[in-house]
Formats: structure tokens, sequence, C-alpha cells
């Protein structure tokens, strides 16, 4: 049984998606106790332990407007491009070269539908998960010949995780913005997932789930 771990899967997101890998894979789960910021935390923890699949559903999220951005709240836009992004280049640089001995390895690492449709508001956050995809694609290209695949999935709007967070009269104008007019389901999330993972042809892409809401 191949061995996976979700990084940032604590939350209603994770752990609905972990019901359904845990029929197929040995899956770890991981929240705050693992720390994407801190560089030798990572490379400790993925030194002790191996993994065939990394999926990456750790994010941080401040909405404001860049003018009105201050010296009070500029950290939170540090906070969002260290999680972000600096934390994607520190999981890559941990989980990759146990991979890269054993010649198999899939990575999927969950970036936004914002970062190629971006609301005001969303800037910095939309342009550290467009950071995220254009990652994706070099560690493809520096991994193919290593049994390893790279891809990134723009998600759009789920029916659990952040949604829920979103007041429902909200949530209602959004989905009349998606062609499908729903959110998506966990199970339709589950099979991107699956054929990320079962097509290693497909390595370096970034694949939009979203309802139609971008192309």
């Amino acid at each position: 049984m191949k061995r996976l771990i979700i990084l940032g899967g604590t939350g209603g997101l994770g752990q609905e998606i972990k019901k359904l890998l845990d029929k197929e894979y040995s899956v770890c789960v991981t929240g705050s106790n693992l720390d994407v910021t801190d560089f030798r935390a990572l490379q400790k923890w993925f030194h002790a332990n191996e993994y065939d699949i990394v999926i990456n559903l750790v994010g941080y999220n401040y909405d404001g407007l860049i003018h009105k951005y201050d010296e009070e709240t500029s950290y939170e836009v540090e906070k969002q491009i260290r999680i972000n992004a600096l934390g994607s280049v520190n999981l890559l640089s941990a989980c990759l070269p146990n991979m890269r001995k054993r010649g198999f390895g899939r990575i999927i690492m969950v970036s936004s539908v914002l970062a190629s449709k971006p609301v005001v508001g969303t800037g910095v956050y939309s342009a550290s998960k467009a950071f995220i995809d254009n990652l994706a694609k070099t560690v493809a290209l520096e991994n193919a010949n290593k049994g390893i695949t790279c891809n990134s999935i723009q998600l759009g709007y789920f029916d659990a995780g952040m949604a829920h967070r979103i007041p429902k009269n909200i949530q209602q104008k959004i989905k009349q913005n998606i062609p499908l007019k729903r959110f998506g389901t966990i199970q339709e999330l589950y099979n991107t997932i699956q054929y990320l993972i079962d097509t290693e042809y497909v390595s370096g892409a970034s694949l939009k789930i979203n309802g139609g809401l971008d192309f």
C-alpha cells in the first residue's frame, strides 16, 4: 500500500478527502504540528518518514486592497508569501530527495482558481497561488527522469472547507457565477487526485477544477 501524506489536512476539506483516500492508501495527515515555514522541521520529518504521494493543502489568505495595506498589516503580506510560496519551496525541497532515490513520486500542490481569476482584495493571495502553479511546472521538468510527477490543482469552490465559512447569501451569489451553479463535491476532488496519481504522463499541469468558472 502506497504511503500518502496530506499537509494542512486537519481542516474540513482535508478530513473529507482523507476518508476517501484511506480506502486506497496509508494516509498521514498533518496540521499545525508540521509548519511548512520551518525548513529544518520539514527536512527532519521527511528524512524520518518516506512517502510515495504528497498532497499540499496548506494555505493562508488575508483579504485586503493593496493600497490599504499599511505598516500594521504589512505582516499579513509577509505571512501569505511565507506560507504559500516559501512554504511550498520548503516542502518540495524536503520531500524530493527520498522520491528521487526510490525512483517514484507523486506531488500534488493545491492552488486556487484565484491564481488565474483573481477578485478584488485577493492580490497577494492570488499571486502566491500563481507562484505555486509555476513552481510545480519547474519541479516536473527537473524530476521527470526520476519517475516523479508534480502537478497543481487550481481549486474552485467546494462543498467542504473554507467555503463553509462564507455566509449563505454570499454562497448563493458565488454559485450563480459558476456555470454549473453549484460547488464541487469531495468525490470530484478525489477523482482528480486519483487521476493525477495514476497518470504519469500528466506532469507540470495546472488543472482547473472549478465548474467552468475559469478556463
